[in-house]
């Protein structure tokens, strides 16, 4: 702690150096002019006043040689503004609104006369063309957060409306609690490298790059998006930022009251509700509600104050709510051994023997005993024995499989049967209950100390508790990520700002995020040993105790997925900065540093149950089959034989990283018609460290301890006896005699220049250009202790087979899954053998960078008749050295797998298993025996591998991924009129990575393997998020009826039709490209995640009836699987194949009823997805799966929300 705190205190006295303005960050905005006379001459020494309109608080200055001024740091609002000078007229503007971020410019020109005459401009024309910076983005303001229709009242969807921001599918509804929801791509941008900033201080987190934390609606006076080419105060980011500007307090009291309510009584019926005939309408309530005050504090014995302002903001929220989803779980005969329901049509030209030793015929469907095959010469030769009947005898059922599939409900819907293989899907109806209860609290004190000083101090709290069912709402084993969590997120912030002199404001700014975030499965305390698994599994969970992780193909997991058994996530952000900005002459220059502070403390036992995935492999006719048409997962359970599995014991990180920026910035007016916008920012962000040292690197050219191993190759591989030198040491930091705790080396050339202009080309038209070049977070590869890669991960693999996969190892089962015992947790480097014979071994590269982005645009402002704004623009940018996900660095070369994918006798040459040759080392470099090596034979294509001592070795976030965007932009809008405000948006883009990142429904999915990490340029395609078209409008509109207003201001009828406004939200775009993934992934060495198939026919369906596009949305029969050790043909993502479009229309419509003129109720009734356009997401996406092919969900029918709110 003393050394972070000399580290900001360095980097602020760096800062009174070499300070910055990050106006923009902190949310405040500037106004700056030119004072002349009727002659067009400068006004030297004039005064110009500025005056909060809320607050009362004034600001003069001086005007230079150039007739120039300039207020910096100002809080968004509406200003009153006054210029004068000896011999001329004093010149009012009573009401100049400023927004969050804006640099506006206002000139007044100066009539000759007596300073005792004013002259009182009423009719001048808003501030509507940016001719001073060359950055994209916009503002969405007070009116537009507080009227338009939001779906939970999130204000990140607002950001949406911003051109060249899209939203992920699925994220567009309400969210669940009132933290941060903001999976938006801005301009191309990965979702989870967007920034984010209330009152300058940072929203994202470390570990994932996630926003924590999203702001009350009633809470944000307006905010600012920037989407391309920014100046030179923002940086870490590699997409857009985000900057919310909170409410304060004004010099009179001001309070509302608002609840809004929805009730599924009002809502439409879902699509699939509808065409199920036992379907259930889903059940809503939902009641949101709160208030807000805001005034001058009222101080004992001195009354009002005129300096000291608070505003108080506080909201709740509670929901239950049912939906549907379908699942797939065995039947009532399948639970009891019999898989006859399976049965289908027979296979051509094939015949086997079943148990009872007749010679059948082969059908689809079939199940078949492991470790049976018929020899050669006789009838059904190389197939495995076929349970007769298709039915497992009962004293073949495992225990432990007999009790888990008890844990799935019975069927309740018919389902479907499989068109590409054996079984059925989606045979049950889920009728989950999802619950919230969360509140926010909102807290805002301004202190004006004198004019030239202000302070304030603001903290949000939050606090949400949610509730999720799952599937299987009656099952302790349901598989839901988060059943029960809590989220405890928080952000502080103290403001100071300084007018040192005319010229020249000091601004001070330091605070705080933090997000809390805990979360426990249904079965926590659960007791393994009463499935039947042994004690020695239970021992070792005995401090999580929940249900393991079971995974049959085809069919819906029992168990919490991967580390959402229990976890507890807190991370903490501390970020610190001083700016300064100074008018020199025809020069805006703002310099500066900022400093930031990530410590994570996280707990995510992996998988201390055990994780055990099935497939059909032992229970097919033949080990492998290209088309699956036999064999079951379920079968595979019962008879208690994985396919693969692991038990996984992890320690609790404590991790903290920092961020250190410098930075300049001149806005150059070279003359009325054009303005330069120069800067240069530096920045760099160290890598992790680890209070108790325990972080890994990997270094792939040291020497293994153990330095060679001997291998006698099986014949048939042509490569005979071989030595094999083994390279590759898992590495330490911070301790066994390495001194750097970070692991990664230091980059000191992240240098950022921004460069762009704005020209007049007359009063009505501005053409604007800039470029920039960012950097992207080091964040962004998530928080738990395999993407830490951190040492004390205990696991101890499965072993399913030793003999090709053709039957499991004798003794090793459910019952009994880890024969050689567990591998025990290790709380020091146990030196260069760290990692040996381990099945995954999590790393980290020193030579991470940030990643590197640059930006371009070109684009024209027009002003039209009507106070209507033309803009057109094309944006484009490059990312660079992106962060991959989990790269498997130990992936077969392209020469292995040229051998490994031989068949000889029906068998990969890979499969082979020759004699462990890590046995005949001496005893003490042999690999332990609970180890993936530890066992008698090893197959060939573990041998082949680059460092064949370790299983994968699996390297987090390194520089391997690109991107390109383009993009054509036009935007339409009437920004400032009595009663329209509108905006319309279309955009035409195309997005080409090779890898994809994105946040949807605040999980990370991640399209982030390389199929082929020895040719990553085969993975170049069109992005999963690549939006082609995307258009989004606005509309309020105050109808002109009644007082005030243009038509019936008198009378019963205008009373009557008075007060009445409509507003709306309209938001169409078009589908995502679909990526196809294959199934055999399992295969050692080849793919970490998994394949793609092969394209054998044309995919796509042309015709047929909706009902039948549901169900086959593309023709699942055009793919099949790769054979073994080979690469799909299919690309990436299919170049003409996207998931559905999305339409929808957001509406409200409000009536005032006013009491006084301050104090008025208004009541809404708003409707989301009007037309209750049936949304379709995408259709499953793998090959084999329960769903490939077919659509199953929708994004959410019409729903109806009413509200009132009291203003007084």
């Amino acid at each position: 702690m003393k050394q972070s705190t000399f580290s900001l205190l360095r980097i602020s006295l760096l800062g009174l150096v070499f300070t910055i303005s990050t106006q923009a960050q902190t949310a405040t905005a500037t106004l700056k002019g030119i004072i002349s006379d009727a002659q067009n001459q400068v006004l030297q020494g004039a005064t110009v006043t500025l005056t909060n309109n809320a607050t009362g608080l004034q600001k003069t200055f001086t005007t230079d040689d150039g007739g120039q001024y300039s207020f910096t740091f100002l809080p968004p609002g509406t200003y009153n503004v006054e210029a004068n000078a000896q011999g001329f007229k004093l010149s009012r503007q009573p009401r100049i609104a400023l927004e969050v971020g804006q640099t506006a410019e206002f000139n007044l020109v100066l009539a000759p006369g007596e300073l005792t005459e004013t002259v009182n401009i009423t009719a001048t024309e808003p501030i509507n063309l940016d001719t001073t910076t060359s950055a994209l983005g916009g503002i969405v303001g007070r009116q537009r957060v507080e009227v338009l229709p939001l779906n939970g009242r999130n204000v990140f969807q607002l950001a949406q409306l911003e051109i060249g921001v899209s939203s992920a599918p699925g994220s567009r509804g309400a969210n669940p609690d009132l933290t941060a929801s903001g999976e938006i791509s801005i301009n191309g941008g990965r979702t989870l490298n967007t920034e984010a900033f209330v009152d300058g201080i940072p929203l994202a987190n470390k570990g994932d790059n996630r926003i924590s934390l999203r702001p009350s609606p009633d809470a944000v006076q307006e905010f600012q998006i920037v989407t391309n080419s920014f100046p030179a105060e923002y940086g870490r980011t590699g997409g857009g930022a985000l900057n919310f500007s909170t409410r304060s307090g004004s010099t009179e009291f001001r309070a509302t009251l608002f609840e809004y309510l929805r009730n599924d009584a009002f809502d439409a019926r879902s699509f699939f509700v509808n065409a199920n005939p036992n379907g259930v309408k889903e059940k809503l309530r939902f009641n949101q509600f709160g208030g807000n005050v805001g005034g001058p504090v009222w101080l004992p014995r001195f009354g009002k104050s005129n300096k000291l302002f608070f505003f108080f903001n506080y909201e709740a929220l509670r929901i239950s709510q049912t939906r549907q989803s379908p699942a797939t779980v065995p039947t009532a005969k399948m639970r009891g051994g019999d898989f006859s329901e399976l049965l289908g049509t027979a296979i051509p030209g094939v015949t086997v023997v079943d148990t009872r030793g007749q010679l059948i015929p082969a059908r689809i469907g079939q199940i078949y005993m492991p470790g049976t095959v018929v020899a050669a010469g006789q009838p059904g030769a190389g197939s495995r024995v076929a349970f007769a009947d298709n039915i497992i005898p009962d004293a073949l059922i495992n225990p432990v499989g007999r009790a888990a599939v008890a844990y799935f409900p019975l069927p309740n819907s018919a389902g479907v049967r499989n068109a590409n293989g054996p079984g059925f899907s989606n045979n049950y109806i889920a009728n989950t209950l999802a619950t919230t209860d969360s509140y926010q609290i909102t807290a805002r004190v301004d202190y004006n100390i004198s004019s030239t000083q202000q302070l304030f101090w603001r903290i949000i709290k939050d606090r949400t508790t949610l509730y999720n069912s799952g599937p299987f709402p009656t099952s302790i084993a349901s598989p839901i990520q988060n059943p029960k969590q809590t989220s405890v997120p928080g952000t502080h912030v103290v403001n100071y700002v300084n007018t040192l002199s005319s010229k020249v404001v000091l601004h001070l700014n330091a605070g705080m995020t933090r997000f809390n975030n805990d979360a426990i499965h249904f079965s926590r305390g659960f007791d393994v040993t009463s499935l039947g698994l042994p004690m020695y599994v239970k021992n070792a969970s005995d401090d999580t105790g929940i249900f393991p992780t079971l995974n049959p193909a085809g069919y819906t997991s029992l168990g919490p997925p991967r580390n959402f058994g229990f976890y507890r996530n807190n991370q903490d952000v501390y970020s610190l900065n001083q700016d300064v900005s100074w008018l020199r002459g025809n020069h805006s220059l703002k310099f500066g540093a900022n400093e930031r502070i990530y410590r994570m403390y996280n707990y995510r036992p992996d998988d201390p149950a055990g994780n055990f995935t099935f497939a059909r492999n032992f229970t097919q006719r033949v080990p492998v089959e290209t088309v699956p048409q036999t064999g079951d997962a379920i079968a595979a359970l019962l008879l208690g034989n994985p396919a693969s599995g692991r038990l996984a014991i992890a320690p609790q990180p404590a991790l903290q990283s920092k961020y250190y920026a410098l930075f300049a910035q001149d806005d150059w007016k070279v003359n009325e018609r054009l303005t330069l916008n120069l800067g240069l920012r530096w920045e760099f962000e160290t890598g992790n460290t680890e209070r108790f040292n325990r972080l890994l690197n990997f270094d792939d050219k040291t020497t293994f301890p153990v330095k060679q191993i001997a291998v006698a190759f099986p014949d048939a591989t042509g490569l005979g006896t071989q030595t094999i030198a083994l390279r590759g040491v898992v590495t330490p930091v911070g301790r066994g005699g390495v001194t750097t705790r970070e692991n990664y080396d230091h980059d000191y050339n992240n240098f950022g220049p921004r460069v762009g202009l704005a020209f007049k080309l007359n009063e009505k038209t501005v053409l604007r250009s800039g470029g920039a070049i960012l950097y992207a977070p080091l964040g962004g590869g998530g928080f738990n202790i395999v993407t830490a890669a951190m040492d004390g991960l205990a696991e101890t693999p499965f072993i399913a087979s030793l003999n090709n996969g053709i039957s499991p190892v004798a003794g090793t089962n459910l019952s009994n899954p880890f024969p050689s015992g567990i591998v025990a947790p290790t709380s020091d480097y146990v030196g260069p053998l760290t990692g040996y014979g381990r099945q995954s071994v999590p790393v980290r590269l020193r030579n991470i960078r940030q990643p590197f982005i640059a930006q371009w645009n070109l684009n024209v402002q027009r002003e039209l008749p009507g106070k209507i704004n033309l803009e057109v623009a094309y944006a484009g940018n490059a990312g660079i050295g992106l962060l991959s996900g989990a790269t498997d660095i130990n992936q077969l070369s392209p020469d292995a797998i040229a051998i490994a994918s031989k068949v000889v006798n029906g068998v990969p040459l890979g499969n082979l298993t020759v004699a462990n040759p890590f046995l005949t080392l001496p005893p003490e470099q042999r690999p332990a025996s609970t180890s993936i090596l530890g066992r008698s034979t090893v197959t060939v294509a573990q041998l082949l591998r680059p460092y064949p001592q370790f299983g994968n070795v699996v390297s987090y976030s390194q520089n391997e991924s690109h991107s390109t965007y383009h993009s054509l932009q036009l935007t339409v809008a009437r920004r400032v009129t009595s009663n329209v405000t509108f905006s319309a948006a279309y955009s035409f883009s195309k997005l080409i990575d090779d890898l994809t990142s994105m946040s949807l429904n605040n999980q990370t999915i991640q399209i982030q393997y390389f199929q082929d990490y020895h040719n990553r340029r085969a993975d170049k395609s069109l992005s999963n998020f690549d939006v082609r078209h995307r258009f989004i409008g606005d509309v309020t509109w105050q109808l002109p009826f009644g007082r005030g207003q243009r038509f019936l201001q008198e009378g019963v009828l205008g009373k009557i039709i008075g007060g009445f406004a409509v507003n709306t939200i309209v938001q169409a775009q078009s589908g995502l490209p679909l990526s196809i993934s294959a199934t055999n992934a399992s295969l050692q060495g080849l793919a970490f995640n998994s394949l793609r198939p092969n394209i054998v026919s044309n995919y796509l369906v042309n015709s047929g009836s909706k009902a039948d596009w549901i169900k086959q949305y593309f023709n699942a029969a055009a793919f099949a699987q790769p054979v073994p050790y080979s690469f799909g043909s299919a690309p990436r993502t299919l170049p003409n194949l996207r998931s559905p479009g999305y339409l929808a229309a957001n509406f409200s419509l409000q009536r005032d009823f006013k009491f006084t003129e301050h104090s008025k109720l208004q009541i809404r009734a708003e409707a989301f997805n009007l037309l209750n356009r049936a949304n379709f997401q995408a259709p499953g996406t793998t090959l084999g799966g329960a769903n490939f092919g077919v659509i199953t969900t929708t994004e959410d029918p019409r729903q109806i929300q009413f509200a009132a709110r009291l203003y007084f």
